[in-house]
């Protein structure tokens, strides 16, 4: 499977501008994992710190999904998928 964003392989996507704001979960149990910023569409930042989550939970599939807001006491999704 390609890596892609928005629907394009990310050889070929736009850069972006808006901060990329992601959470990463365990894909069987719904664990949050980990999640944090990429400051104005910095995809480097996010995977950087995807690969970092799967050394540390090694042989678990993650879910990364990108949210509207930062993680935060607002925020009201602890569980993932």
């Amino acid at each position: 499977m390609a890596d892609t964003w928005r629907g394009e392989p990310l050889t070929v996507a736009a850069q972006l501008k808006e901060d990329i704001h992601y959470r990463v979960h365990d894909a069987d149990t719904g664990e949050l994992l980990g999640f944090g910023t990429g400051r104005k569409g910095s995809l480097g930042t996010v995977v950087a710190h995807c690969a970092q989550i799967q050394q540390t939970h090694s042989g678990r599939h993650l879910v990364i999904r990108q949210y509207d807001q930062a993680a935060g006491p607002t925020f009201r999704r602890p569980l993932g998928p």
